[in-house]
């Protein structure tokens, strides 16, 4: 996809249009505050920041959509904006503003860096200032339905009578953005994976592990045994007190869609196993991302009987 379709497809986006302007009228005050926009776009957060009366936003960008950016300013008469052609990071003596905001989020939260991004971005504030989005929370949920794998697994259904064993290794070693609906996933089975405090420093690298067990109520795999097709993975994000913006399958639909992790096989789960999965995220601005999880199936004395990994570094052949 070109870096502009990109952008029209996410400016078509009223969900997160809307989220964004209500955080940025709660935290701008007009004529006084001041703006860093990193990865800035075609600078649409820091036009609306201008009409709303922000004093100065500087646009941080490193792609050719700094220039499209300043020619969109110049066709709206939008003045008080420096335009940067470079990567935030990149920047020595950066002034310092009042709000960092950072729409660089990705349909898997984390592959366009936003920590990175937001971990560097802190030295451009002011004491007391605001960065927005807050936070960030993730969620996963097992897949109990085959709809989704169909769409991938179809190495089997080639024509020639040939085997595709370790191409379809390979393609089930990737995430996929897919539209996930709430009757895909186990019952009661969401859980939190991930929690991050972005007015904070976070390791880029993260780790996590989830269990789902019929020990643990409400979050339980029912008898008779759950079929586990894969994982769906999505997340939510706090703009400003009250303002949150969620990719949820359970709620408004955005531009984002959601993360699907497949299995290699389906993982038959009985009633007294334990369903665990291991997640480890590579988010640094030089992988971009890395995604590996394992997943584990384990009896009452917590032996594992059945396992499974997979590492998207298996799934890019370069």
């Amino acid at each position: 996809m070109s870096l502009i379709e990109y952008q029209r497809t996410i400016l078509h986006d009223p969900v997160r249009n809307r989220a964004f302007a209500d955080a940025l009228k709660k935290l701008i005050v007009s004529g006084k505050t001041t703006v860093a926009d990193i990865g800035a776009g075609t600078g649409y957060l820091s036009f609306l920041a201008r009409k709303l009366g922000a004093k100065e936003c500087h646009l941080y960008e490193v792609s050719e959509l700094s220039d499209v950016s300043r020619a969109l300013a110049k066709e709206n008469s939008i003045t008080g904006l420096h335009f940067v052609h470079r990567h935030s990071t990149q920047i020595v003596n950066s002034p310092n503003v009042d709000l960092v905001i950072s729409e660089t989020f990705g349909n898997f939260a984390l592959e366009e860096s936003i920590i990175g991004n937001l971990n560097d971005a802190r030295r451009f504030l002011k004491p007391g200032g605001n960065i927005m989005p807050m936070n960030l929370r993730q969620f996963v949920a097992p897949v109990v339905t085959d709809r989704i794998q169909k769409t991938i697994d179809t190495w089997s259904s080639i024509e020639g009578d040939l085997k595709w064993t370790k191409a379809r290794e390979t393609g089930l070693n990737n995430m996929y953005v897919k539209d996930i609906r709430p009757e895909d996933l186990l019952k009661d089975g969401i859980k939190e994976w991930d929690s991050i405090d972005f007015t904070k420093h976070n390791k880029e690298i993260r780790h996590a592990k989830v269990e789902w067990t019929t020990h643990n109520s409400p979050l339980t795999i029912h008898h008779p045994p759950s079929t586990i097709q894969g994982f769906a993975l999505w997340w939510e994000s706090d703009l400003a007190p009250n303002i949150t913006l969620s990719t949820s399958p359970f709620e408004k639909p955005t531009h984002w869609q959601q993360i699907y992790l497949p299995l290699l096989e389906p993982l038959s789960v009985k009633s007294n196993e334990t369903l665990e999965l291991t997640l480890d995220v590579d988010s640094r601005y030089d992988v971009r991302i890395n995604v590996a999880w394992k997943t584990s199936a384990k009896d009452k004395q917590g032996k594992i009987v059945k396992s499974e990994s997979q590492d998207m570094r298996k799934g890019f052949l370069s």
